[in-house]
């Protein structure tokens, strides 16, 4: 990769010592960093001038965080909700409208997937353990974050099994409760659970979307599949800014 490309990661506000702070994961930045890109934090506090964020990325890592508000899929909270922000819900949703309109790739890693989803018109379980009918596995893990805990099955042919391999021996971990429920239209499901949860998403006609459920920046030092998420990414986002080089070169010589 010659060039650096920008990318950019929605921060979340964090009250540390009295002072609200922009703040996003190392590990995100790393996996950004290790593969060529330049991180750039996008603060979330004025959802209104997303649009200019993206004029300025190329590509939008959607990063792990609280739990989206339920207003944005049409729902009421129920008890088990956590905590939620509603100006990084709005700025995250902002931002991914304006990227897919605008073919920036997204990189969505567990809340990511979920507000890709929303953003996209799905819908998500508020909470695993109380409103499912079925027996769940252990989402909120107790083992150390770089550690896997329980294996996905990704779908047949899908690009995230081209990426990190066909078949249901890929081992991940897990931190969440909210989940992935009804699938945005523009999204197909590219991973699966044991117990069926979703997993992963990605979009249906194209590379331009990739979300998985678990936390690949935690692994992605000692698991080649997990690094692979973020060279693809990068990869992404190369051939999509080239081929809008080539777009706008052609209409500027027919202007």
């Amino acid at each position: 990769m010659d060039k650096q490309y920008v990318i950019g990661l929605p921060a979340e506000t964090r009250i540390i010592n009295n002072l609200a702070r922009n703040t996003v994961n190392d590990d995100e930045v790393a996996g950004v960093i290790k593969h060529g890109g330049v991180p750039v934090l996008i603060p979330t506090r004025n959802p209104e001038i997303m649009e200019h964020y993206v004029d300025l990325i190329d590509g939008l890592l959607l990063p792990g965080g609280p739990d989206v508000a339920p207003k944005f899929y049409g729902e009421e909270p129920v008890q088990n909700l956590g905590d939620t922000d509603a100006f990084l819900d709005a700025s995250e949703i902002a931002l991914v409208k304006l990227a897919v309109a605008k073919r920036k790739p997204i990189f969505g890693i567990c809340r990511g997937v979920q507000v890709l989803n929303v953003a996209l018109g799905g819908t998500l379980y508020q909470d695993l353990y109380s409103q499912r009918n079925h027996p769940t596995l252990q989402h909120y893990q107790k083992a150390p974050m770089p550690q896997g805990t329980h294996t996905i099955s990704t779908t047949p042919d899908s690009y995230l099994a081209k990426i990190i391999g066909q078949g249901d021996s890929t081992l991940v971990n897990s931190h969440h409760h909210e989940a992935v429920k009804a699938v945005a239209g523009q999204l197909n499901i590219s991973a699966l659970a044991k117990d069926g949860v979703i997993e992963g998403v990605e979009s249906q006609d194209d590379d331009l979307i990739i979300g998985v459920q678990w936390h690949p920046e935690a692994m992605f030092r000692t698991d080649e599949k997990q690094d692979a998420l973020f060279a693809d990414f990068m990869a992404r986002v190369e051939k999509f800014a080239n081929q809008k080089a080539v777009h706008d070169s052609v209409s500027t010589e027919n202007e």
